[in-house]
């Protein structure tokens, strides 16, 4: 004869298979929140490194004296070094020197004070290949030499210091005067050297120079006007969340140009996604470098993964 279950039986195997299956969730949720937070955090690092290490590299070439904090709202702005409520200077933008335009000497940076007329507006930059010169802007943000500036080292290499007696006019940020950015009216090739014809306001002439082709901006979506950044060509607004860090590009303050989400100055430039789930993002100038802050952070129901990457530039 077949022996069946009795009640009690059946109840206790119930019970004890709903035990496994409790100790059994409980595990694979526990391995599920494992994996999560160690695929993110190893993302969360490469990617954050890979951000700090590009910016490293771009801000190594920026005229020390043009890094600013912008407060989109008011339009005032401060030099980096002056700033000491941060949260209120959320975009941080500076001025670019051409590396690329000093390769094999094409470049030297250099002028020929005895030979230069600074009544007549002429300075003979040594070894500055035009023509090279030429290519490397026309490629690379397909602009002209006339469209580039000139930059007086200075001192300390920082960029013209009389720039601080009159900071808001000192290089064309946001509609503001370029005081002590001088412009390039015309040039002529002679052998190795050329002649540049400068329109320049400011007070000394240096031996030393930068040529800059470029300012820079770098912001959290979050912090700019949503209506002025829908207008900027390069972005799908739709794709991306608040905490999208955005760097712009290719536009000349200068020339009255501003970066494309921005009302103060010509809207100009492009712009490109640097960073995903960026909770906070700071540059801070301490002494003569600058120090990057990231903090990212990424939530799925009630786990939360955040990490904080540091970095120094100089």
């Amino acid at each position: 004869m077949r022996k069946s279950f009795t009640l009690i039986e059946a109840i206790l195997v119930i019970v004890i298979l709903s035990f496994i299956l409790i100790g059994g969730f409980q595990i694979i949720s526990k391995i599920y929140e494992r994996n999560f937070i160690a695929v993110t955090s190893a993302k969360f690092n490469q990617k954050s490194q890979q951000t700090a290490d590009f910016l490293s590299g771009m801000l190594y070439s920026r005229i020390p004296l043009t890094a600013i904090g912008y407060d989109t709202n008011t339009g005032d702005f401060k030099y980096i070094g002056d700033i000491e409520d941060a949260d209120k200077y959320k975009v941080f933008e500076w001025i670019s020197e051409c590396s690329e335009c000093k390769r094999e000497l094409n470049l030297s940076g250099f002028l020929d004070l005895y030979k230069s007329d600074r009544d007549k507006n002429l300075v003979v930059a040594l070894d500055f290949n035009s023509n090279f010169i030429k290519d490397v802007l026309k490629n690379k943000f397909n602009i002209e030499l006339n469209d580039s500036g000139i930059i007086f080292a200075g001192t300390f290499d920082r960029g013209e210091e009389a720039s601080l007696f009159d900071y808001n006019n000192s290089f064309g940020w946001h509609g503001n005067k370029h005081k002590y950015v001088a412009t390039i009216t015309d040039y002529s090739q002679d052998g190795n050297d050329c002649n540049l014809t400068i329109n320049y306001k400011g007070e000394r002439i240096y031996e030393k120079f930068f040529l800059v082709d470029s300012a820079y901006a770098i912001a959290l979506k979050k912090d700019l006007n949503q209506s002025l950044l829908s207008q900027c060509k390069d972005l799908n607004l739709s794709k991306l969340g608040d905490n999208t860090l955005l760097l712009f590009y290719n536009y000349r303050p200068w020339e009255g140009e501003t970066f494309c989400a921005d009302n103060r100055g010509e809207h100009s430039g492009n712009v490109t996604v640097l960073l995903n789930n960026v909770k906070a993002f700071q540059i801070r100038a301490v002494n003569s470098h600058l120090e990057l802050l990231l903090d990212l952070i990424k939530q799925k129901s009630n786990l939360k993964v955040e990490i904080t990457k540091q970095k120094v530039i100089f």
